[in-house]
């Protein structure tokens, strides 16, 4: 009874809090610097992420509302179908998936403290609609005013329906199964693609200065910022959040989140610090069902009925009317039916669904000051998925493979990766691990910790978590080309500065390179094949980067990209859960895995792949040392007022190859839209903080080379690219004298 009413008292206290906040349009102040950075000014807690969403509508709006009217699985009814019904199937899957009811259920059951905190940020969301609304096209309007479920709708769709089902290879899976049914499937199992990331933390020990360092690299799509349309999901924001006095905060908070999250999904304080990648955990799962007459399905020896639910999706026509479309919504044990073809199905089970409290736990480690308070937060696993590396003020650092593990029926990590039977009940798991029980190493005798989407067990030189100590179907075991590149740069200098930090993430040599150019050069150079003796000429003179002004790294690329899609090229087996590879003469070994893989098995079929690239790019390009940067660009875009349409803004020599090749800073290319053969940049190294944590507080440098907003005509989405192209960082201002000194603009809220 007294802690119900403890309870009710703290309910009370913050929204009375929130509500005076927010009726006091003067308690809270925002500095705009000259890159668009909000520094966000306030008493309490409250006051602050009241300005923080007045912040992200300020530069995101329109992301951030066409983001939301997708949670909510009515962006047909806004927008109307969307090219190819893209809308449609949109809100079809977010309807299927559940979202918005289980929206409501997560804003029931958080807590006090995390509906305050929702409260203000959509109350300062909508306070900026109030006051600007005619700045947003009509058309993307109406999905105003914010309410606190698109809080909890929105974190679903990002995390929990989006990046894990990605990072599991759903969407690959089921468009395979439905056309080669299981068998194909899991054939395509075979290979996994993690997105990238990179994050570094120093022990003292490890850092010139004796200070912890941190580095965090996210690499995602560059949201709403490049040209291809649907994005948006994708896009950082970078603020500092500052409660108290500002010449003496209590909370000085700086990092970056998605426009529609109240918390910083990536950051430091002056006290600690954290990164996150993509780790290799596999909680995504579909199960394939046999279906029965009656309309059940096969389980455990018998038969379960489906659950049957209808919704009704509306979709804008182009008078403006809406038509109403009936959908039949079916679940199974496992999760909710996302795909049948005759007498099967398939069902998505994905963890973490019973954890409401994202937003709670983002603040606990934000507000934390030292490594217990940070895993006291961190512990209550509400976010199901990524790596965290963290380090902090005291010089502790740390790694863990975080999210939610479940625990598993025996078998190894390659026995998930597909398909599952859905008729059998030992492969439906129903726990997750907790965090005391999941890989983890803190202040590691090697002095760092350092991740590029690598399994636990490479993520620190000496090795300090044993795989045995695991279940087999924890984590598969390899080291891709990256995660050797940042480790073997990492174990190259004994104590790091923070130039030597930065140096080491910006490097776009491509460890690949390395390991098969010996033979590949050698065999063409004895082939007597002319096209094939110039094409060595050109790799053997090449620096192996993919800087701007690298030549021989475009014939490089094709060489690779001809070989991997060459049926009469061999395949490698040992780091193909990362990508496809041509057979290496010597395949990764867990026993020696910063020197493996090397070479390649069948050199002669490479040298003909090489032929094959020479000519190739002598088509396409002319000259077969052609510059990297003349084949690869960065373009940038804003949009028209109704954001339905993309305008260039920068056509720049861009500097990084894609992940495969084994640079530190990726740059994802796809085809070019212009009718040229070149290509452009997708995503990949986008936002970019450097921390040092001083006995003072943390000193920072920071970059989102894409720009830190998204609205039709804001100068903030080419300002930082300078900065990107020369691959280097901006200085993250944080103290109120430097924040002042670069104020452009200010604005009580």
């Amino acid at each position: 009874m007294h802690h119900r009413k403890a309870r009710w008292a703290i309910v009370l206290g913050l929204s009375l809090l929130a509500a005076h906040a927010e009726a006091d349009g003067t308690q809270g102040e925002i500095l705009w610097d000259t890159y668009g950075i909000p520094h966000i000014y306030g008493p309490d807690l409250v006051t602050v992420v009241r300005g923080y969403g007045y912040a992200q509508m300020e530069n995101q709006a329109e992301t951030l509302l066409t983001n939301i009217a997708a949670a909510r699985g009515r962006s047909a009814e806004y927008f109307g179908p969307g090219s190819g019904n893209a809308n449609v199937q949109s809100d079809t899957a977010v309807r299927t998936e559940g979202i918005p009811t289980r929206a409501v259920s997560w804003l029931e059951e958080g807590s006090a403290f995390q509906r305050a905190v929702i409260d203000a940020f959509v109350a300062g969301a909508n306070e900026y609609a109030a006051q600007h609304g005619e700045t947003i096209d009509p058309a993307i309007r109406q999905v105003l005013p914010l309410v606190p479920t698109d809080i909890t709708a929105g974190e679903q769709n990002t995390i929990h329906f989006t990046f894990m089902p990605e990072q599991d290879n759903v969407p690959a899976l089921i468009a395979a199964w439905q056309k080669g049914g299981l068998a194909a499937a899991n054939a395509l199992a075979a290979s996994f693609t993690p997105s990238g990331s990179n994050g570094w933390a120093l022990a003292p020990e490890k850092s010139a200065s004796g200070n912890a360092i941190l580095m965090g690299n996210p690499h995602l799509p560059w949201g709403n910022n490049q040209p291809v349309p649907g994005l948006g999901i994708y896009q950082w924001m970078e603020a500092n959040l500052v409660i108290g006095d500002p010449s003496a905060p209590t909370l000085n908070a700086s990092g970056v989140g998605f426009p529609g999250s109240p918390y910083l999904g990536i950051g430091y304080s002056d006290n600690v610090g954290w990164t996150h990648t993509n780790n290799t955990i596999k909680n995504a799962d579909l199960y394939e069902l046999t279906l029965t007459a009656d309309g059940g399905y096969q389980f455990g020896g018998g038969e379960l009925p489906l659950q049957h639910t209808q919704d009704v999706i509306k979709i804008r026509q182009p008078d403006g009317s809406l038509a109403a479309q009936t959908i039949d919504i079916f679940e199974s044990v496992h999760g909710p039916i996302v795909a049948r073809s005759g007498d099967k199905a398939l069902a998505l089970r994905v963890a973490g669904l019973n954890a409401p409290s994202l937003v709670t736990q983002y603040w606990g480690m934000i507000r934390a000051h030292n490594l217990a308070e940070f895993i006291a937060a961190n512990a209550a696993l509400q976010m199901p998925f990524f790596n965290v590396i963290y380090a902090d003020r005291d010089g502790r650092i740390m790694y863990l493979f975080g999210g939610r593990q479940p625990v598993r029926h025996g078998g190894a990590w390659a026995d998930y990766a597909g398909i599952l039977p859905g008729n059998d009940p030992n492969a439906l798991w129903t726990a997750t691990f907790p965090w005391a029980k999941l890989p983890r190493a803190v202040d590691p005798p090697g002095g760092f910790v350092a991740n590029s989407n690598n399994p636990p067990w490479t993520s620190t030189f000496p090795q300090a978590i044993d795989p045995a100590g695991f279940p087999a179907y924890v984590a598969p075991s390899f080291m891709a080309p990256r995660a050797q590149n940042a480790a073997l740069y990492l174990l190259s200098i004994p104590r790091l500065t923070i130039d030597q930090v930065l140096a080491g993430k910006e490097s776009t040599e491509m460890l690949l390179a390395d390991r098969v150019l010996p033979d590949l050069i050698a065999a063409a150079n004895a082939s007597g094949d002319a096209t094939a003796q110039q094409a060595a000429s050109v790799l053997s003179a090449w620096d192996r980067t993919a800087d701007a002004g690298s030549k021989g790294a475009v014939l490089f690329e094709r060489w690779f990209d001809t070989a991997i899609a060459d049926p009469d090229m061999p395949k490698d087996d040992t780091i193909n859960f990362y990508s496809t590879y041509p057979k290496f003469r010597v395949g990764w070994s867990a026993s020696e895995p910063l020197t493996t893989p090397e070479g390649l098995a069948d050199p002669a079929r490479a040298v003909a792949d090489l032929v094959a690239a020479a000519q190739a790019v002598l088509q396409a390009y002319g000259a077969l040392d052609v510059a990297w940067g003349d084949v690869h660009r960065t373009v940038l875009v804003t949009h028209d007022p109704t954001f339905q349409t993309a305008v260039p803004l920068t056509d720049d020599p861009e500097s990084g190859p894609d992940d495969p090749f084994g640079p530190v800073r990726v740059v994802n290319p796809f085809p070019a839209q212009d009718g040229s053969q070149r290509l452009w940049s997708l995503g990949g190294d986008g936002y970019v903080q450097i921390v040092e944590f001083a006995r003072d507080g943390a000193h920072a440098q920071s970059l989102l080379g894409y720009g830190n907003a998204s609205r039709p005509g804001s100068p903030h989405v080419t300002d930082q690219l300078p900065f990107f192209e020369a691959k280097t960082l901006r200085p993250a201002w944080r103290t109120r004298q430097e924040v002042e000194q670069h104020t452009v603009s200010r604005e009580q809220f």
